[in-house]
């Protein structure tokens, strides 16, 4: 239905019911309008790809770590499509256990061996605005990825390119992980896989979930859980100069 449709409906409507009736019938209309034209997001991959191949790709990787926890040492990586084929020999060598899929484009490549959940970031523009909703759809990937990580095992997360939809849910998982703004979030998350960009949409999200600071209880929780999450790491800081290289070595390499 277009815009042009929903205008004459809602005349008719105003004309034959009573206000009552026609707001609830103008909310119907509103929930099931199309919202804002979202991204070709696989399109935009496939030019990086070509920039890629055109200049310098060193420093890309088909994924890299993106955060360690000081407790467990349960990884989050960012990768592509690449690392997503696996296969299950290379998830099982690599402690994956949970992968993310943050495409609506791609199969689970390696499903039955390892545990998958959908999240396409971009979907949150078909949540309403208020706090509720948006919590409604972060929380099952937090916790998705909690449940690797406090058992010390790892999780992907990946599109096609591991820039886009990918990098933009690694931001937001840094975001909750570290109490984050999404500006920090972003340039952390670009240090350490430097092709990541929230484009499209996408940014709107890091800004609606950075806004749960003034209207949710949930982020002070989340805060908290940062602040332990950073005392544990300067606890964990008495480890001998070797263990620390190693690990620093996990966080910045490519593991492939």
């Amino acid at each position: 239905m277009n815009s042009e449709d929903r205008a004459r409906m809602r005349s008719s409507a105003a004309a034959g019911m009573d206000s009552a009736a026609a707001r609830r019938l103008f909310a119907l209309l509103e929930q099931h309008s199309p919202g804002p034209a979202e991204h070709d997001y696989s399109a935009e991959a496939r030019k990086l790809f070509a920039t890629l191949g055109e200049g310098d790709s060193a420093s890309y990787h088909d994924m890299d770590a993106l955060w360690r926890d000081p407790t467990t040492g349960g990884i989050i990586f960012v990768g592509n499509e690449s690392a997503a084929r696996g296969p299950l020999s290379y998830f099982k060598a690599a402690d994956i256990t949970h992968v993310v899929n943050a495409t609506d484009d791609l199969p689970n490549f390696c499903d039955g061996g390892v545990k998958y959940m959908r999240f396409h970031a971009a979907h949150h523009m078909r949540h309403s605005g208020d706090s509720r909703s948006l919590l409604d759809f972060v929380t099952p990937l937090f916790r998705f990825v909690d449940e690797a990580l406090s058992a010390g095992n790892n999780v992907l997360v990946h599109c096609l390119a591991g820039a886009h939809r990918a990098g933009t849910t690694g931001c937001l998982l840094l975001m909750w992980k570290e109490a984050l703004s999404a500006a920090d979030a972003t340039a952390l998350a670009q240090q350490r896989r430097p092709v990541i960009n929230p484009i499209g949409t996408l940014p709107q999200l890091l800004a609606r979930f950075e806004a749960l600071r003034r209207t949710s209880s949930a982020w002070d929780g989340w805060e908290r859980e940062a602040r332990a999450a950073f005392e544990a790491r300067v606890a964990a800081s008495v480890l001998g100069e070797a263990e620390d290289a190693r690990l620093e070595q996990v966080m910045t390499t490519d593991v492939l």
